[in-house]
């Protein structure tokens, strides 16, 4: 059964994670700080697929959507023969973004000691619920997952031997390969980070995996909040206060450039005015957003702030060979790389995580691939803007009525 989690049961795994990342905290400070970014499907399932195959552990995923296509497959592939060789192995998966699973390649991971769960699965979805790890009776559970349907983990996280952790905006499926190799050629951002401290992205995976208790919950309140970590994670509601004031406050502070790649822009108005006041000091604003999305809707909300951000002095840019991903901030000479959209569902409701990075290639490398992808994308004026059609403009004023939802 799949349905209970006792931590008694699981000590033995606990005390293999405990001592990775005690070996970790003795190694860090001498280790030497790696940052790897990949801006394509191809190198970034290779890199993650090679590290799988070295791993001697744990290998710990967290993904928003798993699919089991053609990289899906591989990925399941690898964590089969690192189960086998005694490597513990934990798949964690969102009930919205991954509604068919489990599968019975699945089920043939699990039979060699891997484990998997669903974060919320819907009410709906019977076929998911024995993957919950909340603990209640059957009407409370029905209840709980009910009241928690808002609630997604969108973080796509992959920690092996806790000191490896891919961090970054690729889901594990193949609309992020190139169309000559069946995939869709989404454009996506992701880091490869080695030697930094992961305990932090580690307790927030056990916190999601095992549906911390509420007075553990409660004492993660009152725990202190760096404003500049390196990882960036929300998955408290002091978290997300203490972060996005950070943001808002380096939005405000920026004296030349605000570059930003974004899928899902559905900004509030603390950062609507954050950035038309930027743009209107003379700060260099750009926005990449995607001309078409995985969602069909999303552009036109999108295009509700156009107007705006425009008669404020801001750039606004479609990228146009294939879908855009990628969620990606330029502040000045600082700079993340993540899951987390500038819209109300990172804001208030979904788990995120982002990088800060750090090295002066990573970050070259970053504001080229800005300025790469803007020359494949059209920008977009006043003119531009109010030539489109009515209804397609009405639509996306309408949407924002929806916009705590998207």
């Amino acid at each position: 059964m799949h349905a209970i989690v006792d931590f008694s049961q699981h000590k033995c795994k606990l005390d293999i994670l405990s001592e990775i990342l005690a070996q970790k905290n003795m190694t860090t400070a001498r280790s030497h700080y790696l940052e790897k970014i990949f801006f394509d499907g191809q190198s970034y399932f290779a890199a993650l697929l090679a590290d799988i195959s070295a791993a001697t552990k744990s290998v710990d995923i967290e993904t928003y959507i798993f699919e089991l296509d053609e990289i899906g497959s591989q990925v399941l592939a690898a964590l089969k023969d690192a189960a086998k060789r005694g490597v513990l192995v934990r798949i964690l998966v969102d009930s919205a973004g991954s509604p068919d699973w489990p599968t019975k390649k699945v089920s043939e991971l699990e039979s060699f000691g891997a484990e998997t769960r669903v974060f919320h699965p819907f009410p709906w979805r019977l076929w998911q619920w024995s993957r919950s790890v909340v603990r209640l009776p059957l009407i409370l559970k029905a209840i709980y997952l009910l009241l928690k349907i808002n609630s997604r983990n969108h973080r796509k996280v992959c920690i092996i031997d806790g000191r490896i952790a891919y961090i970054g905006s690729f889901n594990i499926c193949s609309d992020h390969l190139l169309d000559k190799i069946s995939g869709d050629g989404w454009r996506d951002t992701g880091v490869r980070l080695e030697g930094a401290a992961f305990q932090e992205l580690q307790q927030a995976y056990e916190a999601a995996w095992f549906h911390l208790p509420i007075k553990e919950r409660l004492r993660q309140i009152f725990k202190h909040i760096r404003t500049n970590p390196v990882i960036r994670l929300n998955n408290t509601w002091q978290r997300r206060r203490i972060l996005y004031k950070n943001l808002l406050r380096r939005i405000r502070q920026c004296k030349h450039r605000i570059w930003i790649t974004n899928a899902y822009f559905i900004p509030d108005n603390f950062l609507l005015r954050r950035l038309k006041e930027a743009a209107q000091r003379k700060v260099d604003v750009r926005i990449l957003l995607p001309n078409k999305s995985d969602v069909p809707f999303m552009p036109w909300a999108s295009n509700a702030f156009y107007e705006n951000l425009l008669k404020s002095g801001v750039r606004i840019f479609e990228y146009l060979p294939t879908m855009l991903h990628a969620k990606t901030l330029i502040l000045d000479n600082w700079m993340t790389i993540g899951s987390s959209n500038l819209n109300y569902r990172s804001l208030l409701h979904d788990f995120e995580v982002d990088i800060n990075i750090r090295s002066l290639e990573s970050k070259n490398a970053l504001e080229k691939q800005f300025l790469q992808d803007l020359t494949h994308s059209k920008e977009i004026n006043l003119i531009a803007w109010q030539k489109r059609s009515w209804h397609q403009r009405m639509v996306g004023r309408l949407l924002l009525y929806l916009k705590y939802l998207i």
